[in-house]
């Protein structure tokens, strides 16, 4: 999980509260060589029968030992268009090595995401993108298993972040189910590639939907926010944040402890099926909707918790205030604001006009 609990997308009128804890909370987060020569098209249709998931065990299973771990960041891949090449596709194991994160992101080197029994989140998530990673590689996919900090404007054919989830309290025993989130702005190709994999998953882990869905949390991961971050997924890049269930609830846990090669072919054929259908993704598939950077005109405009001029003002925004738009709403905006405290709320399009400035954060490479 990117946050060590994951809420729930809040309504409009709590907006004000949520922003407080997508600021503090959301950021916290979370190989082999080319394979031998083969194709996407050769992966077998067939998948395995969902498995039983209802039964709780009786104590927290044994993780398998990890096998595959890089002792490097790997250097972002370089992208073709020649449909003859084999897709190139960024694995991220949610939490693993934080302690290497940038001085930019320096914030996020405490947070280890969710913790049940004794494990740590990210020896679930490597155990499930190892497994991804074979059912990838089987397929002719050149996979690189990412850890928690991501390579400057990182390009790929798509970029998967693998975390589980975790709760506490009364919680624990009801909230379970899998989510998965595309970034806000997302391209059409980022929204093919969440579709395959919401196909995909819960047809062979049997796991059912969190009836929480994804939170606003995700779409701002730290690793999609290029406007904030230099080492972050380039916005052209396809990309997803999967949840693959509650280690905190027993019969999830059950799933993820025991079959992580269930819960990792669940996402990889899902990016199989995706790749079938859009590799290469051309550059207008690719391109993130939404305007580029834009500011405010006038006097001092109200970021406002929720797109209704009677909403609460969480604080005045002066002239010329650079905002980055997150998604669109009836003539309004949902913005962050663009450096400093990166308050989220929205304001009326037509106070806002596009700047110029670059998509991009507010400091010089790369924040050391």
């Amino acid at each position: 999980m990117p946050y060590r609990s994951s809420p729930s997308s809040a309504p409009w009128g709590t907006l004000r509260s949520f922003a407080m804890l997508l600021l503090s909370v959301a950021l916290l987060a979370a190989c082999a060589g080319p394979p031998a020569a083969a194709s996407v098209a050769r992966v077998a249709s067939a998948t395995p029968a969902p498995p039983t998931s209802t039964v709780a065990p009786s104590a927290t299973p044994a993780l398998p030992t990890p096998t595959l771990a890089p002792s490097t960041t790997p250097a972002p891949p370089t992208l073709t268009p020649d449909p003859t090449a084999p897709p190139r596709v960024g694995l991220q194991v949610g939490h693993w090595k934080i302690e290497d994160h940038p001085e930019e992101q320096r914030r996020l080197r405490k947070f280890s995401g969710a913790y049940y029994g004794g494990y740590d989140e990210w020896e679930l998530n490597i155990l499930i993108a190892e497994q991804a990673k074979a059912v990838l590689e089987a397929a002719g996919v050149v996979v690189e298993l990412l850890p928690a900090t991501v390579p400057v404007g990182y390009s790929a054919d798509a970029f998967v972040s693998i975390h589980v989830d975790g709760v506490t309290g009364a919680q624990a025993a009801t909230r379970r189910g899998w989510k998965v989130a595309t970034p806000f702005r997302a391209s059409t190709a980022s929204e093919a590639l969440a579709a395959a994999v919401s196909a995909s998953y819960p047809a062979i882990t049997g796991l059912p939907d969190d009836a929480q869905g994804a939170s606003y949390d995700m779409r701002a991961y730290y690793a999609f926010a290029s406007y904030r971050y230099w080492h972050s997924v380039a916005p052209t890049t396809p990309a997803v944040i999967v949840e693959c269930g509650f280690m905190t609830h027993p019969a999830d846990r059950k799933l993820l402890f025991e079959r992580p090669d269930l819960i990792g072919r669940g996402i990889a054929e899902g990016v199989l099926a995706y790749l079938r259908a859009n590799h290469p993704a051309n550059a207008a598939l690719r391109a993130p909707t939404l305007r580029t950077m834009v500011r405010s005109v006038g006097a001092e405009l109200p970021l406002l918790d929720r797109p209704d001029t009677q909403s609460p003002i969480q604080r005045m925004l002066p002239p010329n205030q650079a905002l980055v738009p997150m998604a669109e709403r009836e003539g309004w905006l949902l913005v962050f604001t663009h450096g400093g405290d990166w308050d989220l709320g929205w304001v009326r399009a037509r106070d806002v006009v596009e700047s110029g400035a670059p998509f991009e954060p507010p400091f010089a490479c790369c924040g050391e």
